[in-house]
């Protein structure tokens, strides 16, 4: 089975993936006319000369990349003049430079793509929301080379994912360390709002952000920590169970990350094994992005809006929302998906099966008295950006 990691564009990951067997991985500018699934504000600044250089590196090395082209909205600036010739100029210049693949989120920018780039190869991007057989085909028949299954109301329905890869060809990938809830009632708006957070000319200030979601997010598992089993992760060491059921590729996020995390999740997912915490192959609980000049100076440049925002709650949030210390042992998980495959989650009352609530008795560890502490700060940001505090 293929491993897809991301890249941050630190020429030192060319070396650990070329180890590890790595055949591609996956990244973009911070900031484009299409956008992707991140706020630019997190992500590294690379400029295009080293975004090439970066590539040539990886191309040596024998690594492939894609391109992430994954915004499921462009506000129908696609459907303009101005919109297609953008949208042209910004493929010329990866077919140019010997990016032969992308990832996409709209119909429409697919068929584009097939139209104009016949030899580019389409991934179909997870926010596509691509969660049955007829959307899997859908797909599939206008060109799609590859579909990144929807992680929160696929990657435990194994029925599903029978029925889907019997009837499919092309090739089918999840992401495995993802911390997104089952069936995310908060997915859509977050993969908007992070799309136009990437988007060149959509806001007078593109990139800032006030990541409303994921506060609501882990709010809601400190409220409840049985929530952090509830998540849709792939252990490294049940890769096997997704191999047998036919899934071509492991996606692994996040480009946000350090280069050390990202090889560290990475090398988890390579050697199926993993001795720890859980939550330490989940970024989107531990903050281990880059802390360098550069990074403090983008949060600077994307946040410090005095007529827009109090930069004092700002910078408050961004203490507040750096990691999560809490506990899942990763060895007490084993067994767990396996007790999942009898369940139908889909039509269960959680309440009433039980069953994440005994395994998270064994495998979770907390001190009461911290969760105490940030679900005061967490709803006191909620109760800030409703009101308009921030």
């Amino acid at each position: 089975m293929e491993l897809i990691p991301p890249t941050n564009f630190d020429d030192v990951l060319v070396d650990a993936f070329k180890a590890m067997g790595i055949k591609e991985v996956y990244g973009k500018l911070a900031v484009d006319f299409i956008g992707g699934g991140r706020f630019a504000s997190g992500l590294p600044n690379v400029g295009r000369v080293n975004f090439l250089k970066h590539i040539k590196k990886l191309n040596d090395a024998g690594i492939g990349f894609n391109y992430i082209l994954n915004a499921p909205c462009l506000s129908s600036r696609e459907f303009t003049r101005t919109g297609r010739r953008r949208i042209k100029k910004l493929l010329n210049w990866l077919d140019l430079n010997g990016v032969k693949k992308v990832t996409v989120a709209i119909p429409y920018l697919l068929q584009v793509i097939k139209d104009n780039y016949p030899d580019f190869k389409v991934c179909v991007s997870t926010y596509a929301q691509v969660d049955s057989y007829q959307k899997a085909k859908y797909w599939q028949d206008i060109g799609a080379d590859e579909i990144t299954l929807l992680d929160t109301s696929v990657n435990r329905n194994f029925k599903l994912l029978k029925a889907i890869r019997s009837k499919i060809s092309a090739k089918l990938r999840l992401i495995a360390n993802t911390g997104c809830l089952h069936h995310c009632h908060l997915l859509q708006s977050h993969a908007l709002s992070a799309s136009h957070g990437s988007q060149e000319s959509y806001f007078h200030k593109p990139g800032f952000a006030v990541d409303y979601c994921v506060i609501c997010c882990r709010y809601l598992r400190l409220l409840d920590p049985v929530n952090f089993i509830r998540s849709q992760w792939i252990r490294p060491e049940d890769i096997g169970i997704y191999e047998a059921e036919g899934i071509d590729g492991i996606k692994l996020i996040d480009r946000r990350c350090s280069a050390a995390t990202i090889i560290a999740i990475t090398k988890s997912y390579y050697e199926r094994k993993h001795h720890g915490n859980l939550l330490d192959l989940l970024p989107a609980f531990h903050g281990k992005s880059p802390k360098n000049l550069t990074s403090i100076l983008l949060k600077i440049k994307y946040c410090l809006h005095p007529y827009e925002n109090n930069i004092f709650n700002i910078l408050k949030l961004y203490k507040t929302i750096e990691g999560i210390d809490i506990y899942i042992d990763n060895i007490k998980l084993g067994g767990f998906l396996s007790g999942l495959k009898s369940r139908d989650c889909d039509y269960l009352d959680c309440s009433e099966c039980g069953y994440c609530n005994k395994v998270a008795q064994e495998a979770v560890r907390y001190d009461k008295d911290y969760i105490d502490r940030m679900l005061k700060a967490y709803k006191g940001l909620i109760n800030d950006i409703v009101k308009g505090e921030l």
